[in-house]
């Protein structure tokens, strides 16, 4: 991702495209852009986003989503 305006422009984009899987996979993208500039509170709230979008299209990367929400003892 160029920007944080281009993650969020996808992001939107995802959510009217209706698609839960890649809503949920541009979630976790914005979680790990935030985990890199330590900004953990921002990870979690994107992490609980994905978690959430990815248990309602049944993805089983829901897990991992989860397992990273219990690292920082967000669980």
């Amino acid at each position: 991702m160029r920007s944080e305006l281009e993650l969020d422009a996808r992001l939107l984009a995802a959510h009217s495209g209706g698609d839960l899987a890649n809503i949920a996979q541009h979630y976790a993208l914005a979680a790990g852009h935030a985990e890199k500039r330590e900004d953990i509170d921002r990870a979690c709230f994107f992490l609980t986003h994905a978690w959430i979008f990815a248990l309602e299209a049944g993805d089983p990367v829901a897990d991992e989503y989860r397992s990273r929400l219990e690292v920082y003892g967000r669980v």
